[in-house]
């Protein structure tokens, strides 16, 4: 060794370093997904469903080819607007490109009509039956065009369908359209219940038998390629169902979060939850949340559509939320004493907030010293 010094060993592990590019690669696939818009993943759904084998796995002829199904999320269901949709009810701010698929769609729209909201939610939104397009065919009295006529419709709306359902937000982040995700309500037991102008969103996510799978994929009827091919068409399916249901969890744990407030219309009964907070009881990072929420938005029970950042909020806000509340109605809330204001948020919000804090928020709240404020003891 020249110079008495020693020449330090590299130790390369092939292996741990595959592992650790396909993990890097899994990360960037998620990112993207949570950045496309709704319109680029029914694009990439279109894409993914335009495969042969989607429908061999969704419609077969064979029992065990039956890998798929769609399987709706929780509480959520298409939007009865989708049922009376023509060229009449558009909505004035609907764009060119939503009245083009209606008058394209004339024909798909008469065949659901036809079938009826019951049979066509059975049959396109979950397709649960083990059974090819004539079995579908013989049980919905449709000809096998005309069922490949509404799933080409079907598809074709779900590009589209931020048109239909424009939101009023105009634009969120600079250069960002606001897309309005869906309406939320709240059913008998006061939890949210989601309602999509998208059947794709409405759908849920793809119900993959893997128990089946494993065995056509150990079995002898697909060649090495199939095989390979059929792998990799999996693989779509699953980061599609990852981005499905991120989406759907961020929707639903905020909603219920916050359902006394979308229960009484009361801003001040909102519950402080961070993109961090929430990022954790999900097991995601944090950027996962902020990147999911950006640009889209819900229209609320009472008809007001909020960017779902908006149902986020600090302990901060509350309290200065409710500070800037009791100073409008209270024309002695100057006198009032810290540790006075400080059993109005306790009993306003439930839970305690420190008197040294309180005495911060009004001193801002104030732009300056607090006549009420109590002496440090």
């Amino acid at each position: 060794m020249d110079n008495g010094r020693r020449t330090p060993r590299l130790s390369l592990h092939p292996r741990a370093d595959v592992r650790v590019r396909a993990t890097l690669l899994a990360r960037l696939q998620t990112v993207h997904l949570l950045q496309m818009s709704e319109r680029e993943i029914a694009e990439m759904i279109k894409d993914v469903e335009s495969d042969p084998i989607f429908e061999k796995l969704l419609y077969p002829a064979d029992g065990q080819w039956k890998v798929i199904r769609f399987q709706p999320h929780p509480r959520t269901q298409l939007s009865p607007s989708f049922y009376e949709m023509n060229e009449e009810t558009l909505s004035e701010g609907s764009r060119p490109e939503a009245a083009r698929v209606i008058a394209e769609g004339r024909d798909a729209l008469a065949i659901i009509r036809r079938l009826g909201q019951e049979k066509f939610e059975k049959y396109f939104l979950r397709a649960e039956q083990e059974t090819d397009r004539a079995g579908m065919s013989a049980s919905t009295g449709l000809a096998e065009q005309e069922v490949q006529v509404v799933r080409d419709f079907l598809l074709a709306y779900s590009i589209q369908s931020e048109f239909f359902d424009p939101s009023t937000r105009g634009v969120g982040a600079p250069g960002q359209r606001v897309v309005r995700l869906a309406r939320v309500s709240l059913d008998a037991q006061g939890e949210p219940v989601f309602e999509f102008g998208s059947p794709i969103l409405a759908r849920g996510r793809y119900d993959i038998q893997y128990e089946r799978l494993q065995t056509l994929l150990r079995g002898v009827l697909l060649a090495p390629q199939e095989r390979r091919h059929l792998k990799a068409f999996v693989r779509r399916l699953e980061l599609i169902n990852w981005r499905q249901n991120t989406l759907y969890r961020i929707l639903d744990f905020v909603c219920h979060d916050q359902r006394r407030f979308l229960a009484d219309r009361d801003g001040l009964k909102k519950i402080p939850i961070t993109q961090r907070q929430l990022a954790k009881r999900l097991s995601v990072a944090p950027s996962t949340i902020n990147r999911a929420i950006q640009g889209r938005s819900l229209v609320l029970p009472w008809g007001e559509e909020v960017l779902l950042e908006d149902l986020f909020c600090s302990r901060k806000n509350l309290c200065v939320g409710v500070l800037e509340s009791l100073e409008d109605q209270d024309p002695g809330f100057g006198r009032r004493t810290d540790l006075e204001l400080q059993e109005k948020l306790r009993t306003r919000l439930g839970f305690p907030v420190p008197r040294r804090t309180v005495n911060s928020y009004r001193r801002a709240l104030s732009g300056g010293a607090s006549p009420g404020v109590d002496p440090v003891p």
